[in-house]
């Protein structure tokens, strides 16, 4: 049977730990912004929930870390990329500002995780060519080879929040410097539209060019105010 000192040692090295550990903890949950200057409707969410603060100081730590990876080129594209989320966080949390959470159609813990998995996905490119996957905030394009000299080309990509401004567009194309989709009806006939693919350094930037027959300015393939163009990085499953 342990004396009374050794179990009051025992209680008092308890004591002594508490606040190490909730300290610990606290620290864990700490945003990457000061929350005493929050404004946003998103930013106000995310300081009162410490599961959504973790995570907003999860994807400022991989954010940073994929920003030391990529060249300076593709690194710019990214705080583009970054930038567009942080709008669509917004819109989310100001859409679910006065909603009850059982009617809210996205979450937005779910959406912040999403983007450290993406973030935590991003890679250096191992070469100069077009072979893998290329993710962004829109979505991905998958290119994989189809034959001697040929690739297969495939790209998804939508409005994250909304989902409208779809576009799903794919292909077989040449391999070469650049690579050049012509883009085809259901009866495999020209639209009109081109999806240029090329490599900026570390990223892959699809151009969307062309009009339809009917002076469209968005093609079959796509929804409404649905574009192709926009800036991929390398990416893989963590």
């Amino acid at each position: 049977m342990k004396s009374w000192r050794s179990r009051i040692g025992v209680v008092a090295l308890v004591s002594a730990t508490m606040p190490a550990l909730c300290g610990h903890a606290l620290a864990q949950n700490k945003p990457s912004f000061d929350c005493g200057k929050a404004t946003s409707a998103a930013e106000k969410a995310i300081c009162a929930d410490p599961t959504l603060a973790q995570a907003d100081a999860d994807i400022a730590g991989k954010y940073a870390t994929a920003l030391k990876m990529l060249d300076p080129r593709a690194g710019k594209a990214l705080r583009d990329d970054q930038s567009d989320f942080v709008s669509y966080r917004d819109q989310i949390a100001d859409f679910n500002q006065d909603t009850p959470k059982d009617q809210q159609t996205t979450d937005l813990g779910e959406f912040m995780r999403d983007r450290a998995t993406f973030l935590t996905g991003i890679r250096k490119p191992k070469d100069t060519g077009f072979v893998g996957t290329w993710a962004s905030i829109r979505g991905t394009v998958e290119i994989k080879v189809s034959g001697a000299g040929k690739l297969d080309v495939s790209e998804d990509v939508a409005n994250p929040v909304s989902g409208s401004g779809t576009c799903d567009i794919g292909g077989t194309v040449k391999a070469g410097k650049q690579l050049r989709l012509v883009d085809t009806d259901d009866q495999d006939k020209p639209t009109g539209f081109v999806f240029t693919f090329r490599r900026d350094g570390d990223a892959l930037v699809v151009e969307q060019s062309g009009a339809g027959k009917d002076d469209s300015s968005e093609p079959p393939s796509c929804g409404a105010n649905g574009h192709a163009d926009g800036t991929f990085f390398p990416s893989q499953k963590p």
